[in-house]
């Protein structure tokens, strides 16, 4: 059966302010004393949270300060920072990601996630909500908590006491302050009452727009007879290996064997299924509350354990442990069809070799290895653009039939002189980089004619040639434009690469 679990932190922007005021060095309000925090509004400071000693007085939240101050001359109060809150809120549920990955916020003090076959990990239920519990303490959070089958239910069980359902009032609904007050009116003060009327009647009765108004939603909610779902922080994944560790470990050594132990178990899971991963994030979850995510890539989909441990075994060596690592966490982010390698007898792993060693370079230095991709051009720089090795392969072009290339051609073509026995003749001399050279022998020309959506730019006509010096260099060079064009500059030569 579904268990999700509902955390509710009665006092939590008070917790919160406390806590943040410790962490920045000053000093927090002094324990015993009344303190409240406060918000601007329409009529002036309301409060918005009080601790228990202002309760004791009789404050509470949605007074305003100056009514508070009238009762209570001595409270101490400090502007509310709902920001703060959230950003808090939101850091408790990534905290909450060692005991499920499927956790999300309920603000503005609440934390839902979803405990399904979680328990054992932690010695059994009691022991890890006893746990959850006793942690949050340490960090300065009071916590209730309710479980149950449903959302509803467990959001209930945790900000309200009863024995069972029935028990609860109609405040645990989550509906709106309207709605209660026309049941309450009504002689409905318990769910158990809700339940007793005919569906028909309460449907017709509370049927509001929203679903703060509609008591009929909420309670099918709350019983399961209507699905609610929960909207995790991170996206859930499948293929996920996480390690509770019984005292925090510090030392490299002892991270990596809690490491190797969750590759092992992740690789086995993808490849019972056939499939491998392309993305992966590593949580290392400190005692002091705090987590280190390291996220790593993959070129192919793997599921080879050795090469994914070489790929994350460096990125723990840039890791703060601070007090210790108490539980780590290794997740398949994204992952795909697997790659089969067959290795052996015959077999080519050039190309696994290259993909592997990409992968190493790309997640230690954040660089990545190129390679050259046939382009839909016939201009000579044009016909290979560069792509990431990690990056799929685009349809290939159509076939294109060109002359000759040379083995190494320039990024950029490089501006030559030459001499030819006619304008439009073979070159007979080359002087290129301050050195002239004698041409034995030429072949061409190859007339490669300008791209006509590329016009505008000024591109005009080559005219290729493949030339030898007396001491047997070739040269790839070309002509740019042709003689007697009207309008035009006389033709140009550069050379384009070299041939063996």
């Amino acid at each position: 059966m579904r268990s999700l679990v509902s955390l509710w932190f009665p006092d939590f922007p008070v917790e919160r302010f406390i806590r943040g005021r410790i962490k920045a060095g000053r000093k927090p309000p002094p324990r015993g004393l009344p303190f409240a925090l406060v918000e601007r509004s329409k009529s002036g400071l309301r409060l918005v949270a009080v601790n228990a000693a202002a309760r004791e007085f009789g404050l509470m939240r949605g007074m305003r300060l100056s009514d508070a101050r009238a009762q209570l001359p001595d409270l101490l109060s400090e502007p509310h920072e709902p920001e703060e809150d959230m950003n808090s809120l939101l850091g408790l549920c990534r905290w909450m990601e060692r005991y499920s990955p499927w956790v999300a916020p309920d603000p503005p003090d609440g934390i839902l996630f979803d405990a399904s076959g979680v328990p054992h990990l932690f010695g059994g239920e009691a022991r890890m909500m006893a746990e959850i519990r006793a942690r949050l303490a340490q960090y300065g959070f009071s916590a209730r908590i309710g479980q149950a089958a449903t959302i509803g239910a467990a959001w209930a069980l945790a900000r309200y006491d009863a024995k069972d359902l029935q028990g609860l009032p109609v405040e645990a609904l989550r509906i709106d302050g309207t709605a209660v007050k026309t049941l309450r009116r009504l002689g409905l003060k318990t769910v158990g009452s809700l339940l007793a009327i005919p569906r028909a009647a309460l449907a017709r009765r509370f049927r509001g727009e929203s679903i703060g108004e509609n008591v009929l939603m909420r309670l099918d909610e709350m019983m399961g007879q209507r699905e609610e779902p929960l909207n995790p922080l991170n996206p859930p994944t499948s293929f996920m290996a996480h390690r509770a560790l019984m005292e925090p470990v510090i030392h490299a050594e002892g991270l990596e064997a809690v490491l190797a132990g969750l590759v092992n178990l992740l690789c086995r899971d993808l490849e019972r299924q056939g499939k491998g991963a392309l993305r992966l994030i590593l949580k290392l979850f400190r005692a002091d509350g705090s987590r280190a995510n390291l996220p790593a890539g993959f070129s192919v989909p793997t599921h080879d354990p050795g090469h994914m441990l070489r790929v994350l075994k460096p990125k723990l060596e840039a890791v703060d442990a601070g007090f210790g690592i108490d539980a780590m966490t290794l997740e398949a982010r994204e992952t795909a069809e697997a790659k089969i390698q067959q290795h052996g007898f015959l077999a080519d792993e050039s190309t696994l070799a290259l993909e592997q060693l990409n992968d190493r370079v790309a997640n230690r230095q954040e660089a990545q290895f190129l390679s050259l991709e046939e382009a839909e051009s016939h201009i000579p720089e044009r016909a290979e653009t560069p792509r990431p090795l990690a990056q799929k392969p685009p349809p290939a072009p159509a076939p294109f039939l060109a002359g000759a290339r040379p083995l190494l051609v320039f990024e950029a073509p490089e501006p030559a002189k030459v001499i030819a026995a006619v304008p439009d003749g073979p070159p007979m001399s080359l002087t290129w980089r301050r050195v002239t050279r004698r041409v034995a022998k030429a072949q061409g020309p190859e007339r490669v004619a300008p791209e006509w959506w590329r016009l505008a730019g000024g591109e005009r006509p080559r005219d290729y040639y493949v030339v030898e010096d007396e001491q047997g260099r070739r040269y790839w060079l070309y002509r740019e434009g042709l003689y007697g064009e009207p309008g035009e500059d006389q033709p140009r030569w550069f050379v384009h690469g070299l041939s063996a």
